[in-house]
């Protein structure tokens, strides 16, 4: 620790925060946080993985920037969420976590969905868009007329059909999972 607050002070220029700064052998410690990263060793070597905190941290801000609230329109929400979901890829990309990225995207297509079921408000508004989606008369009718909060409704199946991923991305969506996949090759 010595030898590098030394090389760090005198040679780089920098100010070393000794109360904050510690050596740690990642052999020595199972897990240990390092810039939002976890750090640590299991039977296939050692891994880099995104914090707890980091994650909570992340979808916290993704719940705000889908929220019932503000989505009025969904298009700002969807590139907000765009520009934030690429600067954080970016910068943890490194990491292993392609599980937890397919359960955050799972999660955020379920919002995104709401915020749209949300938009849509009368059940006659809700009818029509499903039928234009190319969902039948009768299964419309049954899903825009639930008496099913918001949530609850837009995981419907009927909802679901007419939402798909592939319609969700080209009205704007940014998939995290292709994201992640593209940038985690380049690690």
């Amino acid at each position: 620790m010595e030898s590098s607050t030394k090389y760090l002070e005198e040679k780089l220029k920098l100010t070393v925060n000794r109360k904050k700064s510690r050596t740690v052998s990642v052999f020595a410690i199972r897990k240990f946080k390092f810039l939002g990263f976890t750090l640590g060793r299991n039977g296939s070597g050692i891994y880099v993985r995104v914090h707890p905190k980091s994650w909570k941290k992340f979808k916290s801000k993704l719940k705000t920037l889908s929220s019932r609230k503000k989505c009025q329109s969904i298009k700002p929400s969807l590139e907000e969420i765009k520009v934030y979901a690429r600067g954080w890829l970016n910068y943890y990309g490194m990491a292993s976590m392609k599980n937890n990225i397919e359960d955050i995207n799972g999660w955020l297509y379920h919002r995104i969905r709401m915020c749209i079921w949300k938009q849509w408000k009368l059940p006659k508004t809700k009818k029509r868009n499903l039928i234009r989606m190319g969902i039948p008369e009768y299964y419309a009718h049954i899903a825009a007329n639930s008496r099913k909060g918001h949530w609850f409704s837009s995981n419907l199946t009927t909802v679901k059909r007419a939402m798909l991923k592939e319609r969700l991305i080209n009205s704007g969506f940014y998939d995290l999972a292709t994201a992640y996949q593209s940038v985690h090759v380049n690690y």
